[in-house]
Protein backbone atom coordinates (compact mmCIF):
# COMPACT_ATOMS: atom_id res chain seq x y z
CA UNK A 1 0.00 0.00 0.00
CA UNK A 2 2.53 2.59 1.19
CA UNK A 3 4.77 1.45 -2.37
CA UNK A 4 1.87 2.23 -4.36
CA UNK A 5 1.10 5.59 -2.73
CA UNK A 6 5.13 6.48 -3.04
CA UNK A 7 4.74 5.35 -6.53
CA UNK A 8 1.90 7.89 -7.09
CA UNK A 9 3.75 10.63 -5.33
CA UNK A 10 7.26 9.50 -7.58
CA UNK A 11 4.53 9.97 -10.50
CA UNK A 12 3.99 13.44 -8.95
CA UNK A 13 0.56 12.83 -9.20
CA UNK A 14 -1.72 14.70 -7.40
CA UNK A 15 -5.87 14.50 -7.47
CA UNK A 16 -5.18 12.70 -10.89
CA UNK A 17 -3.07 15.54 -11.99
CA UNK A 18 0.38 14.03 -13.40
CA UNK A 19 2.97 16.49 -12.47
CA UNK A 20 5.93 14.52 -14.07
CA UNK A 21 4.37 14.74 -17.50
CA UNK A 22 1.04 16.56 -18.84
CA UNK A 23 -0.60 19.68 -16.98
CA UNK A 24 -0.16 19.47 -13.52
CA UNK A 25 -2.35 20.82 -10.48
CA UNK A 26 0.06 23.38 -9.65
CA UNK A 27 0.63 24.24 -13.77
CA UNK A 28 3.71 22.82 -16.40
CA UNK A 29 4.55 19.51 -15.51
CA UNK A 30 8.53 18.42 -14.68
CA UNK A 31 8.61 17.11 -18.34
CA UNK A 32 6.39 20.48 -20.34
CA UNK A 33 8.66 22.47 -18.62
CA UNK A 34 11.33 21.30 -19.67
CA UNK A 35 9.86 20.79 -23.65
CA UNK A 36 10.68 23.61 -26.24
CA UNK A 37 13.60 24.89 -24.32
CA UNK A 38 16.37 25.97 -26.73
CA UNK A 39 20.32 25.21 -26.18
CA UNK A 40 20.02 29.48 -25.51
CA UNK A 41 17.15 28.99 -22.78
CA UNK A 42 19.02 26.29 -21.56
CA UNK A 43 22.49 27.48 -20.83
CA UNK A 44 21.01 31.06 -19.80
CA UNK A 45 21.98 32.72 -16.39
CA UNK A 46 20.38 35.40 -14.14
CA UNK A 47 22.91 36.81 -12.35
CA UNK A 48 25.08 33.74 -10.43
CA UNK A 49 22.09 31.35 -10.93
CA UNK A 50 22.70 27.89 -12.13
CA UNK A 51 21.38 27.56 -15.76
CA UNK A 52 18.54 25.35 -16.69
CA UNK A 53 20.63 22.44 -18.04
CA UNK A 54 22.57 22.84 -14.83
CA UNK A 55 19.50 22.27 -12.53
CA UNK A 56 18.52 19.39 -14.98
CA UNK A 57 21.43 17.36 -14.66
CA UNK A 58 21.15 18.12 -10.97
CA UNK A 59 17.54 17.06 -10.30
CA UNK A 60 19.48 13.57 -12.87
CA UNK A 61 22.18 13.56 -10.15
CA UNK A 62 20.07 13.00 -7.18
CA UNK A 63 17.51 11.21 -8.70
CA UNK A 64 19.89 8.47 -9.09
CA UNK A 65 21.34 9.03 -5.71
CA UNK A 66 17.94 7.93 -4.54
CA UNK A 67 17.45 5.08 -7.13
CA UNK A 68 20.88 3.52 -6.43
CA UNK A 69 20.24 4.14 -2.53
CA UNK A 70 16.67 1.94 -3.11
CA UNK A 71 18.90 -0.61 -5.04
CA UNK A 72 21.03 -1.05 -1.92
CA UNK A 73 24.39 0.50 -3.34
CA UNK A 74 24.28 2.41 0.37
CA UNK A 75 28.36 3.68 -0.81
CA UNK A 76 26.84 5.62 -3.45
CA UNK A 77 27.21 9.41 -3.46
CA UNK A 78 26.58 12.51 -5.03
CA UNK A 79 30.16 14.17 -5.76
CA UNK A 80 30.76 17.49 -5.46
CA UNK A 81 31.58 17.65 -9.17
CA UNK A 82 28.82 15.57 -10.12
CA UNK A 83 26.01 17.75 -7.48
CA UNK A 84 25.99 20.57 -10.55
CA UNK A 85 27.68 18.77 -13.31
CA UNK A 86 29.16 20.98 -16.47
CA UNK A 87 27.18 20.96 -19.32
CA UNK A 88 26.24 18.61 -22.31
CA UNK A 89 23.62 19.14 -25.12
CA UNK A 90 20.07 19.71 -23.55
CA UNK A 91 18.66 16.71 -25.92
CA UNK A 92 20.99 14.31 -24.30
CA UNK A 93 20.43 16.16 -20.60
CA UNK A 94 16.22 15.48 -20.93
CA UNK A 95 16.37 12.11 -22.72
CA UNK A 96 18.87 10.83 -19.16
CA UNK A 97 16.02 13.04 -17.03
CA UNK A 98 13.29 10.61 -18.81
CA UNK A 99 15.64 7.67 -18.30
CA UNK A 100 16.61 8.56 -14.66
CA UNK A 101 12.33 8.48 -13.94
CA UNK A 102 12.22 5.10 -15.71
CA UNK A 103 14.89 4.05 -13.27
CA UNK A 104 13.98 5.49 -10.26
CA UNK A 105 10.37 4.11 -10.83
CA UNK A 106 11.45 0.56 -10.99
CA UNK A 107 13.99 0.72 -8.32
CA UNK A 108 10.56 1.78 -5.94
CA UNK A 109 8.50 -1.06 -7.43
CA UNK A 110 11.47 -3.62 -6.92
CA UNK A 111 11.96 -1.98 -2.92
CA UNK A 112 10.43 -4.49 -0.12
CA UNK A 113 7.89 -2.33 1.84
CA UNK A 114 8.85 -3.21 5.07
CA UNK A 115 12.49 -1.19 4.76
CA UNK A 116 10.37 1.99 4.04
CA UNK A 117 10.97 3.16 8.04
CA UNK A 118 14.36 2.33 7.90
CA UNK A 119 17.46 4.48 8.09
CA UNK A 120 18.78 5.24 4.79
CA UNK A 121 23.08 4.44 5.56
CA UNK A 122 24.87 7.57 6.45
CA UNK A 123 21.94 9.77 6.72
CA UNK A 124 19.57 10.70 9.37
CA UNK A 125 16.25 9.98 7.22
CA UNK A 126 14.41 6.89 6.05
CA UNK A 127 13.74 5.57 2.52
CA UNK A 128 9.80 6.94 2.77
CA UNK A 129 11.60 10.42 3.72
CA UNK A 130 13.94 10.08 0.95
CA UNK A 131 11.51 8.64 -1.39
CA UNK A 132 9.09 12.15 -0.99
CA UNK A 133 11.85 14.44 -0.72
CA UNK A 134 13.06 13.81 -4.41
CA UNK A 135 9.59 14.35 -5.60
CA UNK A 136 10.06 17.66 -3.53
CA UNK A 137 13.48 18.65 -4.95
CA UNK A 138 12.03 18.12 -8.49
CA UNK A 139 9.17 20.13 -8.26
CA UNK A 140 11.26 23.06 -6.37
CA UNK A 141 14.03 22.95 -9.41
CA UNK A 142 10.90 22.38 -12.12
CA UNK A 143 9.96 26.18 -10.94
CA UNK A 144 13.19 27.25 -10.87
CA UNK A 145 13.60 26.01 -14.31
CA UNK A 146 10.24 27.75 -15.34
CA UNK A 147 11.10 31.12 -14.21
CA UNK A 148 14.65 30.68 -16.02
CA UNK A 149 12.57 30.47 -18.74
CA UNK A 150 10.77 33.66 -18.85
CA UNK A 151 13.93 35.23 -18.99
CA UNK A 152 15.25 36.03 -22.62
CA UNK A 153 18.83 34.61 -23.07
CA UNK A 154 21.68 37.46 -23.37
Amino acid sequence: MAIKYLLEKLALSFNGKPAWKGHAWHGPSVMATVKEITEAEAANRVGSSHSIIELVLHMIAWREFVTQRLKGNSSYKVSKEGNFPGAIPLAQAVEKLVQSQDDLVNALRLFPEEKLSEIVDNKEYDFRTMIEGIVHHDLYHTGQIALLKKVKAN
